[in-house]
């Protein structure tokens, strides 16, 4: 599965590459700091498979329930993918979706998102929207659309918002 992520991200960065140079503000751009990786299964059963496949390379794995699905966050223990990629996403696809397999998305840092959008609205160019997650208030991310992938720019990383999911929990239980 590794040489396989490796290789998405790989065809990826070429795409990622063809957008960068064609934007208007080149420096930001490839200044986006590639954080995680998104992987999309067809089913449970690919979605099972492939996180015990990547189990025991991972020091810390999370799943949650999210819209109707299972979301892992693996974090790799001594393995990092192309881009020193460290965080691994696999999502089972929505309920009813009939989104393609394999890699969905990769998540880049990007600690000022308002800073992204002012770049943003001055590419003609580029499709973009800015998107929330409902399962935490607050949370949001501008998603970059091109050559049949997305660009997740986040002023946080999926270990943020994992804390903020568990604190959210634990404090959730301590008030019961």
């Amino acid at each position: 599965m590794i040489d396989e992520l490796n290789e998405a991200i790989k065809d990826y960065n070429t795409r990622w590459q063809k957008l960068t140079e064609r934007s208007t503000d080149k420096e930001f751009f490839a200044a986006l700091k590639p954080v995680a990786v998104g992987w999309k299964t067809a089913d449970r059963e690919e979605y099972n498979r492939l996180c015990t496949e990547l189990h025991d390379q991972a020091d810390q794995i999370i799943e949650t329930w999210m819209n109707g699905r299972w979301v892992a966050k693996l974090h790799l223990k001594d393995t990092k993918l192309n881009g020193d990629i460290e965080i691994i996403k696999i999502m089972q696809r929505r309920p009813g979706s009939t989104d393609e397999p394999g890699l969905d998305h990769l998540d880049f840092y990007s600690p000022d998102v308002v800073q992204a959008e002012t770049v943003l609205r001055k590419e003609t160019d580029i499709k973009w929207t800015r998107e929330s997650n409902d399962v935490i208030e607050g949370y949001d991310w501008i998603s970059v659309w091109f050559e049949g992938t997305e660009a997740k720019l986040k002023s946080d990383t999926v270990l943020d918002i994992i804390m903020a999911e568990l604190n959210d929990l634990n404090s959730r239980i301590k008030e019961k």
